[in-house]
């Protein structure tokens, strides 16, 4: 094993021929960047297409293999509720929506994901019978743990689905392996879609309004539940996405890394991903910007001509003894 190693992660990048051609765009270019940087291995937490349309999934192929990505030893990536359920891209949309998602074939959508990407999951140890998830896969120095936070539409419980949960199954695998001892050679990392920190209000211009919307129908549920079985495994890295943001933050002495901004909505509008790096026994993460802004359309680019330099955080971790 050489003593560098690195893994390149975004999530949200919204691929759709139809709704966000300049997603696909900054996705090949991120790619190209990451690679061209020395990643060996890249992670995708979730929402890579927007519509849950079979086309984008081709087209999300298509760019992968193009990139010689369609690999286990290379690629890992868990699914977003826009992969399974897809969003409202119009105005008009919002109002239909709702009720659309309710003609949604969980089951059928969800394995659609795993058929699109299935080079991606060879070889990995399966930890569920009955499921794909949770997975474990040994890259390099690092255990990844890919977790399925996407529960099926529940009036009560996810009614726009967007809401995170892990169901019983996923749990019950999770609090098993605190008992096998496999996890303790390595560094643990997982991968999921949802965020664990609370928005600020004064992070939305939708103010206490937006809070609130996030707290009914975007949230992780059971979060303090879930952080504690994560420190129970001795995780140190979480990956994920859903809200559009790049950054870093501490919950419980792990650390958490959001990478949904990469390529639209992060109030910095340039082209970034986040690096984990492991190199002689050490591990740090960090916010990689790269020169280029966001391939938006034209309207949208007029209303953000000031960009903001990003002050890019570094933290590092030493390996648990």
């Amino acid at each position: 094993m050489k003593n560098i190693f690195q893994i390149a992660h975004i999530s949200d990048p919204h691929l759709s021929r139809q709704h966000y051609r300049e997603h696909i765009k900054s996705f090949k270019m991120l790619l190209r960047s990451m690679l061209n940087e020395g990643a060996d291995h890249i992670i995708i937490s979730g929402d890579i297409v927007s519509t849950a349309d079979e086309d984008d999934y081709y087209l999300a192929r298509e760019i992968l293999s193009n990139h010689q990505l369609l690999e286990s030893s290379k690629l890992t990536i868990v699914p977003g509720n826009h992969d399974i359920f897809g969003g409202p891209h119009r105005a008009i949309d919002v109002f239909s929506f709702p009720q659309h998602i309710r003609s949604i074939d969980y089951t059928r959508h969800t394995e659609l994901f795993q058929n699109a990407f299935a080079e991606t999951f060879q070889g990995v140890t399966r930890l569920n019978e009955t499921s794909l998830f949770p997975f474990i896969k040994i890259v390099g120095p690092f255990n990844i743990i890919g977790l399925n936070s996407i529960p099926p539409w529940s009036f009560r419980q996810n009614p726009l689905g967007t809401n995170g949960m892990l169901d019983d199954q996923q749990i019950d695998a999770l609090e098993k392996l605190t008992s096998l001892g496999i996890l303790a050679d390595r560094t643990n990392i997982i991968v999921v879609h949802h965020h664990f920190n609370d928005l600020l209000q004064s992070d939305y211009d939708g103010g206490k309004l937006w809070t609130k919307i996030e707290s009914n129908t975007m949230r992780m549920k059971k979060r303090k539940k879930i952080v504690r079985l994560f420190q129970s495994l001795n995780v140190r890295y979480v990956l994920h996405g859903h809200i559009h943001r790049n950054e870093i933050y501490n919950r419980s002495g792990i650390l958490f890394a959001n990478g949904a901004g990469a390529v639209c909505d992060d109030p910095v509008r340039f082209l970034k991903y986040n690096v984990l790096t492991y190199l002689d026994g050490y591990c740090n993460v960090k916010i990689r910007q790269l020169p280029i802004p966001y391939q938006i359309s034209t309207v949208t680019q007029a209303l953000h001509r000031n960009h903001q330099p990003l002050r890019i955080p570094v933290f590092a971790m030493k390996p648990m003894e």
